[in-house]
């Protein structure tokens, strides 16, 4: 029984992770800064930095 448990705290560890770079995207696109953007998200300026790697030049292209 305990590897189930495991499993989906995986599973929400990866729900989370998503939801995160969703509304990271979202907030960035609404022109909202990183360092702002980190503090909403309660993690470093550098993971928000990493989130949203390569969205500014694939928004660009379109």
């Amino acid at each position: 029984m305990k590897g189930k448990g495991t499993d989906l705290e995986g599973k929400l560890d990866t729900a989370i992770t998503l939801l995160q770079h969703l509304l990271a995207l979202e907030l960035a696109r609404e022109g909202v800064k990183q360092q702002a953007i980190a503090k909403h998200l309660r993690v470093a300026t550098a993971s928000v930095n990493k989130m949203l790697k390569g969205t500014r030049r694939h928004g660009q292209q379109q």
